[in-house]
């Protein structure tokens, strides 16, 4: 497959400011957060041949599950299977293989529907949904489709080894980051060869960035950097950032995929500010102050328009996401932390007192219902929102819950919701 399509020098400049160092995301400042509602069902795991990862792999962001909804009346559940497995022919160095268990469990009854094992070969996020119970499945340099059946059905290889993958909020927009040969074939074969000779690892190389209209597999743009970064993409474009004219000053910009970049705004942070993608029209910036190690929160649309600002609080770290396919609402997990952490920090096993998860509104930042998830991944994949959001999946305590999630309290006249607050 070949991904090669160039982007042009401006959107290439605002590319390169994108990504590089991590960040968290979302919890909220508000001082009495609604209490979690019981489960409405609860499905139990362990019959099904479910093991948690031990404590060793805490930290990992190894990928050993993941969670789904089908529809209203399905769930899609995978999850690692400890076995012995039959060597392969010329397995590759780095690979580290596993069997994965998929199961379609009916709602309520947990009932299973269907059943199948996938071979892996490696412990990084093999499955995104694509809405209208449809997932892309990665495995090794491969990418499949499968459904509700669970046979899969290829859909591109990419002939280098892929780094990262994203697919946009509503399924339609697929990046691949994956190895680009930077040297000659001769000048390759040369640096190989004498890193062998020594015992060097094989000489490194750049990233292409390709992105993929998923129903097409038209190649909408592609880039070259020199180590993967995060793309806050939607199906109609993408975002940029940019160093303003002050220190502490960053220019946001929604980059079209047809049609000329668009300023949404300016960002004041003593950090760089990182963005995610609500709905295919609304995302959230994140942003640093100077005095409080608070995330301040700011939702904007891809035309401009300010919806909500908020604050997270600094000891909420390591979010992961779920949406629904409406787009009226998300979820986040994050780890929370004994103590406040900053990009300084390093965060070890003992640091690590619970895995929350929030569920938000997406238009006013109304914050819905709190749980927690376990046993803790930081990888995420263990809770996911039904298509219309009124409904939470959540691996909890040995089970799969499900809760109602409650409807958002009217906002007062004065503000825009729970979240509202000013910086």
């Amino acid at each position: 497959m070949m991904l090669s399509r160039p982007l042009s020098p401006t959107v290439l400049a605002l590319m390169l400011c994108l990504g590089g160092a991590p960040w968290a995301l979302s919890g909220s400042s508000h001082s009495n957060p609604p209490p979690p509602p019981g489960p409405e069902e609860r499905i139990p795991v362990d019959p099904l041949g479910y093991r948690p990862p031990g404590q060793l792999y805490l930290l990992s962001k190894k990928v050993f599950s993941s969670l789904n909804f089908i529809d209203d009346h399905r769930l899609l559940f995978t999850f690692h299977q400890s076995r012995l497995l039959q060597r392969e022919r010329n397995p590759q160095p780095s690979e580290d293989d596993q069997v994965i268990r998929a199961v379609v469990l009916r709602v309520p009854d947990g009932q299973v529907l269907e059943s199948s094992e996938w071979r892996m070969h490696d412990r990084g996020r093999y499955l995104w949904s694509l809405g209208d119970g449809k997932f892309l499945i990665r495995e090794r340099n491969s990418y499949l489709l499968t459904d509700s059946s669970l046979k899969l059905r290829p859909y591109i290889d990419v002939a280098s080894p892929v780094y990262a993958t994203q697919v946009s909020p509503d399924g339609r927009i697929l990046v691949v980051e994956h190895e680009y040969e930077k040297h000659t074939s001769e000048e390759h074969i040369r640096l190989e060869a004498q890193a062998a000779k020594f015992g060097d690892p094989p000489p490194p190389e750049d990233t292409q960035i390709s992105l993929l209209d998923v129903p097409s597999k038209h190649v909408l743009a592609a880039l070259h950097t020199h180590l993967p970064v995060t793309v806050p993409i939607t199906s109609t474009g993408y975002i940029g950032v940019a160093q303003g004219k002050g220190q502490d000053e960053f220019v946001v910009s929604f980059i079209p995929f047809d049609g000329e970049p668009l300023v949404l705004g300016e960002v004041a942070s003593t950090c760089t500010p990182h963005e995610s993608f609500l709905n295919p029209r609304a995302l959230l910036i994140e942003s640093c102050g100077p005095k409080s190690p608070d995330i301040y929160l700011d939702a904007w649309t891809i035309d401009g328009k300010k919806l909500w600002t908020g604050r997270r609080e600094g000891h909420l770290v390591w979010p992961t996401f779920a949406h629904s396919e409406t787009g009226d609402r998300f979820a986040i997990g994050l780890l929370r932390a004994n103590h406040f952490i900053d990009l300084a920090d390093s965060l070890n096993d003992e640091d690590v007192r619970e895995q929350v998860v929030q569920v938000f509104d997406s238009v006013t930042g109304a914050l819905l219902m709190t749980t927690n998830a376990s046993p803790i991944l930081t990888s995420g994949e263990n809770f996911a929102l039904s298509e219309d959001g009124e409904h939470l999946a959540v691996l909890r305590g040995g089970a799969i819950e499900i809760y109602k999630v409650p409807s958002p309290a009217a906002p007062a006249p004065d503000k825009i919701g729970p979240l509202a607050q000013k910086k």
